[in-house]
């Protein structure tokens, strides 16, 4: 197999992710962002949209037949089952941050085959950082994880635990790190922080080995964790549900994740035992 960063697929998906990122920064600069709310109330952005038509046309060049669902796309769940590989899409995950202007949002993209995200991408437009994963030998691709800023490439894979754990917590949604959770890892971690960042950002940090923990317990879409859990499990780590399932995509009517948590191995025992002591902490 080839370097990844020579692969064409590859040299395409990161074209595709950095002309909209170009479109994002692009009206990250304007007084007027074009907020409007969904039916869900969530807010979108000109942003959100204008990415949303670079990535379609982008994936929709390189792989015709691959269709795709995107956040801000329209497709039946009727539609959609009948597909047994496709692009899930978050043309800008972190919208809120987005907003608040504190440069915490990324572009996820994720191909997913019968359930399994087998390769993904995430970027961040602000800090011109790119993750890539490959779970499942593709076109050829090697399966690793690896990271890219400009014209620099490395490797990457989730550590073992050591002091302190760095637990990434929401910048927007949720509570931080219990202190149930917090307790039982210091059983034997004595030290346990915090970092918050926004968007797909905590999952990739743990990817490359800057962080340990990530626990999510409100609502995601499968759009939100696709692509970072292809970065994540080629890097070594899991992202799960509270019993220590991986998620499956595209497989019911409803697009939205429950309660999950990403780790490497040796953190995932405290986390799953703490569910199972606490399934009715708020």
């Amino acid at each position: 197999m080839q370097d990844v960063n020579n692969h064409p697929i590859f040299q395409a998906l990161q074209k595709i992710i950095h002309d909209a990122a170009d479109v994002i920064m692009d009206i990250y600069q304007r007084a007027d962002l074009g907020i409007e709310q969904k039916r869900d109330d969530s807010p979108v952005t000109a942003a959100d949209l204008a990415a949303h038509k670079v990535i379609l046309a982008g994936l929709q060049s390189l792989t015709p037949d691959i269709p795709v669902l995107s956040e801000e796309g329209v497709v039946t769940f009727e539609e959609r089952s009948k597909w047994s590989m496709l692009w899930i899409v978050d043309p800008l995950d972190g919208t809120k941050e987005f907003i608040k202007r504190n440069g915490e949002f990324s572009i996820n993209i994720a191909l997913v085959e019968n359930g399994a995200p087998i390769l993904g991408v995430v970027y961040l437009p602000t800090t011109t950082e790119g993750y890539f994963g490959v779970t499942k030998a593709w076109q050829d691709l090697p399966v690793g994880a690896f990271k890219w800023q400009g014209d620099e490439y490395e490797r990457i894979n989730v550590r073992e635990p050591r002091e302190p754990i760095i637990a990434m917590t929401s910048r927007s949604h949720g509570p931080a790190l219990p202190a149930s959770l917090k307790n039982k890892l210091k059983q034997s971690y004595e030290q346990v922080r915090e970092l918050p960042k926004g968007s797909s950002i905590k999952g990739c940090r743990i990817a490359e080995g800057i962080a340990d923990l990530h626990l999510r317990r409100g609502p995601t879409s499968e759009w939100d964790t696709a692509a970072q859990q292809a970065i994540i499990e080629a890097a070594g780590g899991m992202l799960v549900t509270p019993d220590g399932k991986p998620f499956r995509y595209n497989q019911r009517e409803t697009l939205l994740n429950g309660h999950f948590f990403v780790s490497g191995a040796e953190l995932a025992p405290y986390v799953m035992n703490w569910y199972l002591e606490n399934e009715e902490e708020e």
